[in-house]
């Protein structure tokens, strides 16, 4: 008799499991599988270096008249002309820095200096600008 109520106890048991599993919350819990949710997300985007803002320098429209004001008395303007233009405007890449670091450390005295760059930039070259305040930017370190 203990074994029959026994077998009826776990009979029940396994009545009562088995018809919770086919309630049709737990039908569709079991056997549907949630569908994929699509994130859209932004691409990030590549940290580049500020490119340099150019520094205005004023003009008179007289190349030689400027340089003059500047305190730099050349021998010969029009050497000192076809100088500065081949060593700023006529250099790419490295050969651009070191000319305008070589000559922007200058002084006035020796035919150099910061605004001498950007005037020759500004009268010879002013595509070049981005690429003279890039190395200008060696001053400001």
């Amino acid at each position: 008799m203990k074994k029959s109520v026994l077998t009826v106890a776990v009979m029940a048991g396994l009545c009562l499991a088995a018809c919770s599993a086919n309630t049709p919350e737990a039908v569709s819990s079991s056997t549907t599988t949630p569908a994929p949710t699509a994130i859209q997300t932004t691409p990030a985007r590549a940290t580049a270096t500020p490119t340099p803002t150019p520094t205005a320098i004023a003009t008179s429209g007289s190349y030689a008249a400027d340089i003059t004001k500047l305190g730099i008395k050349p021998d010969n303007m029009k050497s000192y002309t076809a100088f500065m233009k081949e060593r700023i405007c006529e250099q790419d890449s490295i050969g651009l820095g070191i000319a305008v670091r070589s000559i922007g450390g200058g002084t006035p005295d020796s035919g150099g200096g910061v605004d001498v760059v950007r005037l020759t930039n500004a009268y010879f070259c002013p595509t070049k600008t981005q690429e003279i305040e890039a190395a200008l930017d060696y001053f400001d370190q």
